[in-house]
């Protein structure tokens, strides 16, 4: 994962970036109003003048003449202004008019450059996603038998899942929607329906982050042991969906047992949905969790049970020519 100190130099530079190339846009635009407007070119050499006066007067102690110089300054500002106005041509805006896209307050580290250095990290945690491979148009139910064993039919409780899934996306809310506990045997598609949301509403512009269980968990330990901060941690319980992938895969540790519940409980106050996806039964959460772990995903998750043969293993066959 990306470090820390990594993600807040790549925002700085591009801060510095982004300016560098507002401002040429801008002095293009400039240039190219003055060469229908002599004006403005004298007043620009005029400002040019007075700002080398001013400079030696403030120095000499002259206030009165340091103040009417001021005062000009303001008035062929003014004018500058109004004569590229004229033309559709607005003052300089700056992307974050606190800091002035300097990446600075008094000192301090803007939210602008927080905020750019986070999704950074957001990026790295969630990237090299088969996205493209894992859509709601290419999840294949014939895959799923269309007969019943003991009452259930997997092809139409499959259905069933897909249009709940589809449905999650459309009416999807960062302070609304629900938890998501899908559950099932390996190979029956919870990973693809997993990032079959993720990837539509990454596209909606959501900030969603999505990781395998091992990974994230074993992220947020090694950032906490080796006191380089938690910014894996504070990602997962601020995004406005965090999926997890394959829970039941993490190396377990009195540690990792109070990380999971306290993201969980996070998450749910603040009304952040999660979706978690894992192979263990319900009874399997009980026995590998703690009680307040297990009670909070069996009673504020909405569970979908995934039925059929395993799939991942039918293509894997298919494409072997067996």
């Amino acid at each position: 994962m990306i470090k820390r100190e990594d993600a807040f130099a790549k925002a700085f530079e591009i801060k510095k970036d982004t300016l560098l190339k507002n401002k040429e846009i801008y002095e293009k635009k400039i240039l190219s109003a003055e060469k229908g407007e002599p004006k403005l070119t004298q007043i620009n050499r005029d400002l040019a003048n007075l700002g080398t006066q001013i400079a030696i007067t403030a120095l000499s102690g002259d206030k009165d003449t340091f103040l009417s110089l001021q005062n000009k300054i303001t008035e062929l500002t003014d004018e500058k202004n109004k004569i590229l106005k004229s033309k559709g041509i607005e003052s300089f805006k700056y992307e974050c008019p606190d800091c002035k896209d300097t990446g600075y307050i008094e000192g301090k580290i803007c939210d602008c450059v927080k905020k750019t250095a986070k999704d950074i990290i957001t990026c790295e945690l969630s990237r090299m996603l088969p996205i493209a491979e894992c859509r709601f148009d290419n999840f294949d139910l014939n895959y799923y038998p269309n007969n019943e064993t003991d009452g259930i039919n997997p092809q139409k409780k499959m259905t069933q899942i897909l249009k709940f899934c589809r449905e999650y996306v459309i009416n999807f809310s960062p302070l609304k929607s629900e938890n998501i506990l899908f559950m099932g045997d390996a190979g029956l598609g919870k990973t693809h329906l997993t990032l079959a949301i993720v990837g539509e509403l990454l596209g909606k512009g959501f900030d969603v982050v999505y990781g395998s269980s091992f990974n994230l968990f074993s992220a947020i330990e090694t950032e906490h042991f080796s006191h380089n901060g938690d910014d894996t941690y504070n990602i997962l319980i601020s995004c406005d969906l965090f999926a997890i992938d394959d829970l039941g895969s993490e190396f377990m540790s009195p540690y990792i047992q109070s990380v999971i519940l306290n993201i969980i409980n996070t998450r749910m106050m603040a009304k952040k949905p999660t979706i978690i996806s894992t192979n263990l039964s319900m009874f399997d959460i009980q026995e590998r969790y703690t009680p307040r772990v297990a009670s909070r995903l069996i009673g504020n998750f909405t569970a979908k049970k995934f039925f059929g043969a395993d799939v991942r293993q039918m293509k894997a066959l298919e494409k072997s020519g067996k």
